[in-house]
């Protein structure tokens, strides 16, 4: 039995993807958020561009 790998279906599969991959980006944030926050820091902080600087920086 053939699929139809229509128009509609692949929009649907592009829909999804796209719901898990923002749901990801929206969580990573939450939980540097909250990782800063209980390390002691300003919690806001890690949406400074010095500290991302600093994190490039440290991985190189």
């Amino acid at each position: 039995m053939k699929r139809d790998f229509g128009k509609e279906y692949r929009n649907s599969i592009f829909r999804k993807v796209w719901r898990v991959i923002l749901l990801m980006v929206i969580f990573l944030l939450l939980g540097m958020l909250i990782g800063s926050a209980l390390g002691g820091s300003n919690p806001f902080a890690i949406l400074w561009p010095g500290t991302w600087i600093h994190m490039v920086d440290f991985l190189r």
